[in-house]
């Protein structure tokens, strides 16, 4: 489980059986499906770290709007959000608070970290703040828009999301035919199991097609991202 191994578990499993069976066909395309396997698991959990970031800043966004409507000032809501906050958003807000406890101005505070979060909706919140502060207003109604409009996007991301993982699934059964295929042909055509395991022909076959079904899978989730990605840094 060390992150500085983890890479080189298939390298040496690819060794191994490379090894034990003479040939580098197998071997090949093991190590093939193995860092597309471990490219797909990291898509994966980076994308429901994404998720969970994004809905600690919108629960933070919405604690603050309702602190607001309370009454209660930018510097007391923000030292609500500090003790409250969760994962990235609590980080920002207790830095800002100890920011301002080491005397530094709010705007100052809010400019350089709310504006140079990773996650959209704080970089929202941070510029209705400096609008506020600079500009005057009502923070409260600006708070409660932003909140909708933040609801709503995410409403749109999931839909995105779902039409999204239709293709994906098809797209991954599809790059699975191969494997059941190469199967069952191994279990009803004599002599195919030998070709494709103990022939410099049928190895090179072998370790192309993982090659590609390898860069085919890790392309389709990254395909799936584009538009996630340019959504995020157009906000």
């Amino acid at each position: 489980n060390h992150p500085r191994v983890r890479p080189y578990l298939g390298l040496l499993t690819a060794g191994i059986i490379w090894i034990v069976g003479g040939r580098g066909g197998p071997a090949m395309a093991f190590l093939a499906l193995w860092y597309a396997a471990r490219t797909l698991l990291r898509i994966r959990a980076r994308n429901q770290l994404a998720v969970e970031q994004e809905r600690c800043a919108l629960h933070a966004i919405s604690t603050a709007s309702r602190a607001l409507r309370a009454g209660i000032p930018i510097t007391g809501m923000l030292q609500i959000l500090a003790t409250e906050g969760e994962g990235e958003a609590g980080k920002a807000f207790q830095e800002i608070v100890q920011r301002d406890n080491l005397g530094e101005e709010l705007p100052a505070s809010v400019r350089g970290v709310l504006l140079t979060s990773p996650i959209p909706a704080l970089r929202a919140f941070g510029l209705a703040l400096l609008v506020q502060m600079e500009a005057g207003g009502n923070i409260a109604d600006i708070t409660d828009r932003l909140t909708r409009s933040l609801i709503d996007r995410g409403r749109v991301r999931r839909r995105a999301k779902t039409i999204v993982a239709y293709g994906q699934t098809a797209a991954n059964i599809l790059a699975m035919t191969p494997v059941i295929a190469v199967t069952l042909m191994s279990m009803n055509v004599d002599g195919y199991s030998e070709f494709i395991l103990n022939r410099p022909a049928g190895n090179t076959i072998l370790s192309v097609s993982a090659l590609m079904l390898a860069l085919g899978l890790v392309s389709v989730q990254r395909i799936s991202r584009i538009e996630l990605a340019q959504s995020a840094r157009a906000s």
